[in-house]
């Protein structure tokens, strides 16, 4: 029987596909021997990122390579034709440890204490040759026919005194990732220690410590305390709490020294008494909580509202990244879907779709819509802005249409201006009949002339005054105490857009309403936030662009974005070359570099976020509600070494604007956008 061959390798089937790569079943016929053999396209010589992925491919190779241990997946060979590169490996073909979780299945005390005492020992080798895996997870263990745990997938791993993995470079997975991980500074073995930490949690509770995407995973690993795994599982020897709480001590210098010192606290702690059984309340599996106070007596348990509930799920649940960035991650952070809007929750206004949409943002706020927009601007999905109920002068006769058949208002419409009624006239006695009447004057009656008619003369020569909108659009731009607002007009008509803190719009439209500008002669597209976004606003003023121009930011799918959803956008350049950076601020007060630093050609259209290999998208997760994603564009990088992935908002406005005023002293153009980025469970 003839085979496909790649290079030497006779292929005889397919065992598996991942982000990774392929995996085949090969015989090698030259020795006789079974293998694995992990295959990736080549990319082209010009393709940078399909470029760094042959070098992780290739540290794959040299980190696993270099490795003999019963506990590692052994590397035979690794080689590249026209097409493809390979690795050789050593075939296991008794699945994975994550398909084993996915299952349900929990394992008993003595199999777990295997598990972690196997993996332990293949860590422990690799750390004492210089080899730190940073992606250990239950799909990264492998287990042979005889259940014997093997590590695989050393695709990211950092190799003692090597300059392939790039510091500020986030690779591996977020609920296993430690601090230091997550804010892309260099890790050491303490990474592996943590995620060891983060799978003994796992199987003793079926949970892991730090759910959620990536905005999430940070926010809970940096800040909080997980649950003490006794008082979830009550299989767990309280002798574990002690244990998995210095695995996961926040600063690598306070976890074990060494996976073989890991492993002996766990042996220790398993000769430990069990945790008592108790009364567990109806949340209890909700991680990054801190431990409650025993109540006196067991409270009843507690049922969330049903659109509360979370989804059922196979076995433990699985985050990539959240905007919530959520970041981030994810968070939302959130940030990637199809499908239509969700019926908001009856506590909230309904929203109102503004007729000129043209591409889906956010947490619209629309005062009135405009059949014909005089400059072509995005307008999101928007949300509703509750108007102040109408005074006495609702009762009017108004410039506008006769209202429609339902009593509804306009929701965020400006007050209709007000006509002064018409006083009863008394035409002079040699008035030629069935002549019209003049329209009436446009100002309020005093008490004086309510009764009186005015001369004709004043009647034909009374004109409605002429309107500044350009000053109007600057006024109300300007008038909101904490937002970030472009303004655009011609001589008949206005556009606003931007952020602003919410309850901030009323400023704005008492400004217009000053100005007597008609409802349907202001197109506005407001996102209101909630969230410590002021002080960058602030900063980020003197470099707004201008409403309608580039660089523009469009969503993709459905607003708000509900946890487990993916944070994707569009960005669309000026027209000149620029430099491509996105902020992502979220309420914690810290900042998320979701793009670091990139060029692009003018006037190209970047799509974000985008799932591909090893890059498995910003998905959104608690906390939910407004972050703030601010897309820079400037000529030239705008600082001198690459910032930490995440940051207190302090540390980064203070470089942004030590960058903005050097940009400006060398006659560079810098230019900005911010989006506002809602997010909600569903």
């Amino acid at each position: 029987m003839a085979f496909e061959t790649i290079g030497k390798y006779e292929i005889r089937g397919k065992l598996g596909a991942g982000a990774m790569g392929t995996v085949l079943d090969a015989f090698d016929p030259v020795i006789e021997r079974r293998a694995a053999l992990k295959i990736i396209p080549k990319p082209a010589e010009n393709d940078a990122e399909g470029q760094e992925g042959l070098a992780r491919f290739k540290r794959e190779a040299q980190a696993a390579g270099r490795l003999n241990h019963p506990n590692i997946v052994a590397v035979y060979d690794y080689g590249e034709d026209g097409a493809n590169a390979w690795i050789a490996m050593e075939l296991v073909e008794g699945g994975t440890l994550k398909q084993i979780l996915d299952r349900g299945g929990r394992m008993p005390l003595p199999e777990i204490m295997r598990v972690m005492d196997q993996m332990l020992a293949g860590l422990d080798y690799s750390h004492k040759r210089g080899v730190v895996h940073r992606d250990i997870k239950p799909a990264n263990l492998m287990l042979t026919a005889d259940q014997q745990i093997k590590i695989a997938d050393f695709g990211i791993a950092r190799i003692e005194n090597s300059s392939m993995t790039q510091v500020g470079t986030v690779m591996g997975t977020p609920s296993y990732m430690a601090p230091e991980q997550l804010r892309g500074e260099p890790v050491d073995a303490r990474a592996d220690i943590w995620a060891s930490g983060v799978l003994l949690y796992q199987l003793l509770t079926g949970e892991k410590p730090f759910e959620g995407g990536y905005s999430s995973v940070l926010h809970k690993a940096l800040n909080t305390e997980p649950t003490p795994a006794s008082a979830l599982a009550v299989t767990a020897p309280r002798g574990f709490d002690a244990v998995i709480s210095k695995a996961l001590a926040k600063r690598p210098e306070d976890r074990f020294v060494s996976a073989g010192a890991f492993a002996e606290a766990i042996r220790a702690a398993a000769l430990g008494p069990m945790a008592s059984p108790q009364p567990v309340e109806a949340d209890a599996t909700l991680v990054a909580s801190p431990p409650r106070s025993a109540p006196t007596r067991p409270e009843p348990p507690r049922v969330p509202p049903a659109e509360a509930q979370p989804m059922a799920r196979k076995g433990p649940p699985v985050a990539l990244i959240g905007g919530g960035v959520a970041v981030l991650v994810a968070a939302g952070a959130g940030f990637f879907l199809l499908g239509g809007n969700p019926a908001p929750p009856p506590s909230t206004p309904p929203p109102f779709i503004s007729a000129a949409a043209i591409a889906p943002v956010p947490n619209l706020v629309q005062i009135a819509p405009s059949p014909t927009p005089p400059v072509p601007v995005a307008v999101p999905v928007p949300m509703a802005v509750p108007v102040p109920a109408p005074g006495p002068a609702a009762s009017a006769t108004t410039l506008s249409n006769p209202p429609p058949a339902s009593p509804s208002p306009v929701v965020g419409a400006l007050p209709p201006p007000v006509i002064a009624p018409p006083a009863p006239r008394v035409a002079p006695t040699n008035a030629t009949p069935n002549v019209p009447a003049a329209p009436p004057v446009l100002t309020a009656p005093s008490e004086t002339t309510a009764g009186a008619a005015p001369p004709p003369q004043q009647l034909a020569l009374a004109q409605p005054p002429r309107l500044d909108f350009r000053a109007a659009a600057s006024a109300a731009a300007q008038a909101p105490t904490c937002g970030l607002i472009a303004s655009a007009a011609t001589d008949t008509s206005l556009t606003l857009e931007g952020v602003l803190r919410r309850g901030d719009d009323a400023a704005l439209r008492r400004a217009l309403a000053l100005r007597d500008i008609p409802a349907d002669a202001a197109r506005l597209a407001l996102q209101p936030f909630d969230g410590p976004y002021c002080p960058a606003l602030d900063l980020l003023r003197p470099v707004l662009a201008a409403a309608g121009a580039a660089p523009r930011v469009t969503t993709l799918g459905r607003t708000p974005l509900l946890a487990g959803d993916l944070l994707r956008f569009d960005v669309t350049m000026p027209d000149w070359p620029g430099h491509l950076y996105v902020a992502y601020f979220m309420k914690s007060g810290e900042v998320a570099h979701l793009v670091p630093s990139a060029t692009h050609p003018a006037g190209a259209v970047v799509r974000l976020g985008e799932p591909r290999a090893g890059f498995p998208g910003w998905e959104v997760s608690e906390p939910f509600g407004t972050d703030l994603l601010v897309v820079v564009v400037s000529e030239g990088p705008l600082f001198g070494a690459s910032r930490p992935l995440v940051e207190t908002q302090e540390a980064y406005l203070a470089a942004l604007g030590e960058a903005l005023r050097g940009t400006r002293q060398a006659g560079r153009r810098v230019l900005i956008r911010p989006l506002v980025v809602e997010t909600a469970a569903r």
